[in-house]
């Protein structure tokens, strides 16, 4: 593929995404992005910063910190400056190569060479952390930049009429307590049962599933908009997959109280199908046939999507949706954004045929010792952020808590923290919010997903 034609179809994705693609298809003659005067005839003419250009791909590509800011946003490349010449504006702000390295996972798909035990692209690792806007959706900023400067040239850019929604997400790793521990495992676990008052092992700690959805459906009948999902594991052969099967009796009674009670049913792609792609369509046809509904989203095991194209083979699978792109060691905006986007290949630099809802936070991610490390308030202060940024955007908040993290395990603060989060987003609580206790955490070791 030569360079324009890249640059053609890369471009075209980006601005897809920051206008919508009815409001980008009705402003493209008023957006010049190329790298002569003549693109100026235009009444918006954005300079390239040659990001596009015979480096991409390579190393070379990628941006060198510390970055600067246009009108308060971190600019990954360009320069920040805007100047008016008559009635066109002339932006040297690259926000369109800026965008499109985070919502496609570029930096990814050129540092193949850094991945955790797993194989994932650690988050701590990432621009956005160590650049420090992990917590703020920079895409969205930029495609408000960039109506704000239709606006200023005569260009009808309203702003999008979006509202904001929640996604409420569980993955089902492990569905009863007994089966997934070994004996020494299962001695403990009872002894930290009967130590936190609990008289009886007869509830399986596990088995927390009425408990979310009456959760779910509460902050469902407080207004916001809301959905819940549940994604169970089909398939799977190694050391972290095969805890249980979804032909079990158990199993998919589980899944269909769940549907019964108006969840959507997605596939939790194991471990071994993030490693073998080629799996997937087999999981999905499983899982559906215990569902008895059709399957259409997808969260990989271990948050294990590892390769930028693995795409396809959701997409080839017949799932429509996602739901993986979420750091496991660090809650944030993996892709710059709180709201649901396509996803794109920059290898190849063509749709996937998908659609993303980027997970925000994992309850994992904040408590665990090896990831963010925080205790409740801490990780409260640090959702409040998120919930923030999410509302500003109208876009869409994206939460994920295991019905393991239920357990009345001692210090387990995960049941508290989530009924708190949901009542911050149903507007129950209005704290003061001592966010500053919830700073950026220092880096940590890469650690398995629970």
């Amino acid at each position: 593929m030569n360079e324009r034609t890249r640059t053609a179809r890369c471009v075209d994705y980006t601005l897809g995404v920051l206008l919508g693609d009815a409001l980008a298809a009705r402003c493209r003659e008023a957006v010049a992005y190329g790298p002569t005067r003549g693109e100026a005839t235009r009444p918006l003419w954005i300079v390239p910063s040659g990001f596009f250009g015979p480096a991409y791909g390579t190393p070379a590509s990628l941006p060198v910190l510390p970055l600067r800011e246009v009108e308060g946003v971190p600019l990954l490349f360009g320069a920040p400056c805007v100047r008016r010449r008559g009635t066109r504006l002339v932006v040297h702000a690259d926000i369109v190569a800026s965008a499109y390295f985070l919502l496609t996972r570029y930096e990814e798909m050129v540092r193949r060479d850094v991945r955790d035990a797993h194989g994932r692209f650690p988050g701590t690792v990432s621009l956005p952390f160590r650049a420090g806007f992990i917590d703020r959706p920079i895409v969205d900023d930029y495609a408000a930049l960039l109506r704000q400067w239709l606006r200023e040239v005569g260009v009808d850019a309203p702003e999008p009429s979006r509202r904001f929604s929640v996604l409420l997400t569980h993955d089902v790793d492990v569905l009863r307590c007994g089966s997934a521990l070994r004996p020494r495992l299962r001695a403990a676990a009872a002894a930290l049962v009967r130590r936190s008052r609990i008289r009886t092992l007869a509830h399986d700690p596990f088995d927390s599933f009425d408990e979310i959805a009456r959760l779910d459906a509460a902050l469902a009948d407080s207004g916001v908009p809301t959905r819940a999902a549940w994604f169970f594991m089909a398939g799977g052969h190694t050391e972290h997959d095969g805890r249980y099967q979804v032909t079990d009796a158990a199993a998919r009674r589980t899944i269909r109280r769940l549907r019964d009670g108006g969840a959507e049913i997605g596939l939790h792609a194991s471990y071994e199908a993030g490693l073998r792609p080629e799996l997937i369509a087999a999981e999905r046809a499983a899982l559906e046939e215990a569902a008895g509904t059709p399957v259409r989203g997808n969260r990989h095991h271990y948050l294990g999507w590892r390769e930028t194209g693995h795409g396809r083979a959701l997409a080839a699978a017949g799932i429509a949706w996602d739901s993986t792109l979420g750091y496991p060691d660090v809650a944030g905006f993996r892709l710059g954004t709180c709201r649901p986007v396509p996803l794109f290949d920059p290898a190849r630099c063509e749709p996937l045929g998908i659609q993303e809802h980027p997970l925000a936070v994992m309850d994992a991610t904040l408590s665990s010792s090896r990831y963010m490390g925080l205790g409740e308030d801490e990780a409260m202060g640090w959702c409040y952020r998120l919930i923030d940024q999410t509302r500003r955007h109208g876009g869409e908040l994206v939460l994920l808590w295991h019905n393991t993290a239920f357990a009345p395990w001692l210090h387990n603060y995960h049941p508290r923290l989530y009924r708190r989060i949901l009542a911050e987003l149903a507007g129950r609580l209005h704290p003061a919010r001592h966010t500053e206790a919830a700073a950026t955490p220092e880096r940590r070791r890469p650690a398995e997903v629970l």
